[in-house]
């Protein structure tokens, strides 16, 4: 899939600035403010917590659940609100310069750290060996509906780990324990950070208890299996409603 197969019928804005490729490149990540404005942000804040309290037990049973969090999934069918998100052009483009090759949707998600939870042992996104090293399998995307702080719970992330073949868990004799690399991922609501799924990263413990919702829009490359099959999930009233270009970066 080409940018701009990709972008054709979706939505029209400037890429990424030649310093956020560079941390791309060099760090794994980026952050990028003030993406979301004020009424959409209300918008999704909204459809979270009503998806929360609509689905009940039933939450995010296309995935998995959480301890210490809440966990709702497989967003791209339940409801339109979502759909500037797993299509916006920025993280597209990201994508574009990180796999250098075709990609698709892998699955969004949301997650928030309940108060004294939220602790996630350093992890990469793929679990898996790496014989093709440096081949990329994995892109994520956070999604901030909420001011992320240390405090909070931010994620932590390990600069440049995504240019190791190794997981974290082969190394560290401790997943969990503050590392030399990290940085928190603070920012305020309305920005989204996309980073290389390899680099080494996870939640922290929500100290304060503020609300700390958050999106995971994950990408995979073309070969590469979706976390949540998108063919399986499709509803009959989503389908209808998407185009050529989304029906593409779907995989449907």
């Amino acid at each position: 899939m080409s940018h701009e197969t990709t972008l054709t019928g979706l939505y029209s804005l400037d890429g990424l600035t030649p310093r956020q490729y560079d941390e791309l490149d060099t760090h794994g990540f980026t952050i990028i403010p003030d993406v979301i404005d004020p009424e959409w942000l209300q918008d999704l804040r909204d459809k979270f917590d009503q998806l929360v309290e609509k689905e009940g037990d039933q939450l995010a049973i296309e995935h998995h659940q959480e301890e210490t969090v809440t966990r709702i999934a497989n967003l791209i069918n339940k409801g339109t609100v979502w759909e500037k998100v797993w299509s916006h052009p920025l993280v597209l483009d990201a994508c574009q310069h990180i796999f250098k090759g075709e990609f698709k949707v892998s699955s969004l998600n949301g997650r928030e750290a309940h108060p004294g939870g939220g602790m996630q042992p350093l992890h990469g996104d793929w679990k898996k060996p790496r014989p093709d090293f440096p081949k990329v399998h994995l892109v994520n995307s956070i999604w901030a509906l909420d001011d992320l702080c240390k405090e909070n719970g931010a994620p932590r992330i390990i600069l440049g780990t995504h240019l190791r073949p190794e997981l974290p868990e082969d190394v560290l004799e401790d997943t969990e324990a503050t590392h030399p690399q990290e940085v928190y991922l603070e920012c305020p609501a309305g920005s989204i950070m996309i980073f290389n799924a390899h680099t080494w990263h996870g939640g922290t413990i929500n100290y304060i208890g503020s609300r700390r919702r958050v999106l995971h829009g994950l990408y995979v490359s073309a070969d590469g299996i979706q976390q949540q099959d998108q063919k399986k999930w499709l509803r009959p009233e989503t389908a209808l409603r998407l185009n050529q270009a989304q029906r593409k970066l779907l995989g449907v």
